[in-house]
């Protein structure tokens, strides 16, 4: 949270203060009542909890559910009206590809899950992202109402309103890290993921509510696997200790991972408390900072060489079917009127089965580009 102790302070409190403060204390309470129904064992820990609950950086999103309720957003909603309304069809197509790319990328950690809808995500964004890319180059009308207001509002909004939107949200990131210390965020995700799975552990015979549990927790895992990374603290040219950050933070995570194997055979209640008890472990550890009590009893990872040959399966045959896109002229038979749709499909169709080895991922992305792309 920004203070008043600098310019930026003031002026962070006057476009975002009163829903900050609305934001954090809901939030704040939110976390309390957790903490009160959690077996935490004391109240050491439960102090330091409340106190990273307070200071924790909430990222992109904190920030995102600032900025649509406070004046500052007028400044991207009055240009992109005036693209939207004076534009036409084409000019409004190719923004929401543009800004479908950035999610696109924005949605990378999704590749690190381990769940159908998760790794589905990634492939049928991409796909979507370029039908609206195709449909904005291919469309050639001119039914824009007034050109000039809507090359106008498109200036002011890409030389204007975006880089004040970003310069903000540096600025206001920087002084919530300037507070926030490296794993609240993550030890206040794990209390989350620890309250839910405690006080449905009754619960344990309904195989929803097991695989809900189940997503929980690897949603926890791959937040610890990117979180515990700490990439913004190393220099991006030391790679060698980016590995060896990225590689104990993978471990971690699959220590996280391994307590599915205990929800899904539960046959007690006393099965997922231990579940329990084994995250508060945890996140006692992650509020200390003490990085070697998460590393003790997470698993050592399989070799680099056994990871290249676990990915080769889907590799290969993914970029075998990429090559066959840019072949495609070579082919006889094709015509040219189709030519374009049979490229987009070999080229998305080779991603997905790269991105994901779940037939079912591949088969649903198939059929999306069936009644997508104008292929027959």
């Amino acid at each position: 949270m920004a203070t008043l102790s600098s310019s930026w302070g003031r002026v962070a409190y006057a476009l975002f203060g009163r829903r900050e403060h609305h934001v954090r204390a809901r939030d704040q309470s939110q976390v309390v009542e957790a903490l009160e129904r959690l077996p935490l064992g004391g109240s050491d820990l439960r102090q330091r909890l409340e106190v990273a609950a307070f200071r924790r950086d909430q990222g992109w999103a904190g920030f995102a559910d600032l900025f649509v309720h406070s004046p500052l957003a007028g400044v991207v909603w009055v240009p992109l009206a005036g693209m939207i309304i004076f534009g036409g069809p084409r000019l409004s197509t190719g923004f929401v590809a543009l800004i479908l790319t950035f999610f696109t990328v924005g949605m990378w950690r999704t590749l690190l899950h381990r769940l159908l809808i998760a790794r589905l995500v990634g492939p049928l964004m991409t796909i979507f992202t370029a039908f609206m890319w195709w449909t904005a180059v291919s469309d050639r009308s001119q039914s824009a109402v007034s050109p000039a207001v809507a090359q106008s509002s498109v200036g002011v909004l890409v030389f204007g309103s975006l880089p004040a939107v970003f310069w903000f949200y540096r600025k206001w990131r920087n002084s919530v890290r300037e507070q926030a210390h490296a794993y609240d965020a993550l030890a206040i995700l794990g209390v989350r993921v620890a309250d839910r799975i405690h006080g449905e552990r009754h619960l344990w015979h309904q195989s929803g509510r097991v695989r809900r549990w189940c997503e929980l927790l690897e949603n926890f895992a791959v937040a610890a696997a990117v979180g515990l990374a700490l990439r913004d603290r190393v220099d991006p040219v030391d790679t060698g200790l980016r590995r060896q950050l990225r590689d104990e933070a993978s471990r971690v995570a699959e220590a996280v991972r391994s307590h599915k194997s205990v929800l899904v055979t539960a046959n007690c209640v006393e099965d997922v408390e231990r579940v329990v008890e084994s995250l508060v472990s945890g996140i006692d550890a992650l509020v200390r900072e003490d990085r070697a009590a998460l590393l003790v009893n997470a698993p050592d990872l399989p070799s680099r060489t056994s990871r290249l040959r676990t990915m080769a399966p889907r590799l290969l045959p993914g970029a075998v079917v990429i090559g066959l896109s840019f072949a495609l002229p070579l082919v006889p038979g094709i015509p040219p009127a189709v030519e374009s749709s049979a490229r987009w499909m070999c080229v998305l169709v080779g991603a997905s089965m790269i991105l994901s080895a779940s037939p079912e991922a591949q088969g649903a992305v198939r059929d999306v580009l069936g009644k997508a792309l104008p292929f027959k």
